[in-house]
């Protein structure tokens, strides 16, 4: 098998376009236009999942890193007379939330958080793995649907609204607020 490089074409007459793509690869864009993927409906790169059966992704871009097993979650002692849930994730204490608690779902006990595959988001207050349903996937999919919170189907979950591929995405946003425990409730 062989893979040819795309052809570009260079046309003197589009110089306006050429000029209006350069300053938006120099501003960091795409070079498409001036909105926003969402605007364009171009591709997101999203680390894809599951919520109780039902698929969801988050751009990839609000993901650190990912683990496919949490492993073994402790739950430590905190002001006030609480306790956080905390994981050892590449020997470095972590604390843990719960996808399906942040959405309102009966949580997972600390058993079953240790199974979940988890993604790493950066919060005001730390890293927090944020244990979700698997498998884990990195993919591309488009923007179908822009939506709040209320969007249909996606129990208590603040979302940025629904991909091409039927998957809620999850406002990256909200993911961080609420695992950082400063988000809405």
């Amino acid at each position: 098998m062989t893979s040819h490089p795309p052809v570009l074409r260079v046309e003197p007459r589009h110089e306006a376009r050429l000029q209006q793509q350069a300053r938006a690869l120099a501003r960091g864009e795409t070079g498409r236009g001036e909105a926003g993927a969402e605007a364009r409906g171009d591709d997101l790169t999203v680390v894809a999942f599951t919520l109780r059966g039902q698929p969801c992704a988050v751009e990839a871009r609000a993901v650190s890193r990912a683990v496919v097993r949490l492993g073994p979650v402790a739950a430590v002692p905190v002001a006030g007379g609480v306790h956080r849930q905390v994981a050892w994730v590449e020997e470095q204490p972590v604390a843990v939330a719960d996808l399906a608690a942040l959405a309102g779902l009966a949580p997972r006990d600390a058993a079953a958080l240790a199974l979940a595959p988890a993604l790493l988001i950066p919060t005001s207050t730390g890293l927090v793995a944020v244990a979700v349903d698997g498998p884990l996937t990195l993919a591309e999919d488009r923007l179908a649907l822009a939506a709040g919170a209320a969007l249909a189907g996606a129990a208590g979950l603040g979302l940025a609204g629904r991909l091409a591929g039927g998957a809620a995405l999850v406002a990256a946003d909200w993911l961080a607020g609420r695992a950082g425990g400063t988000g809405p409730a």
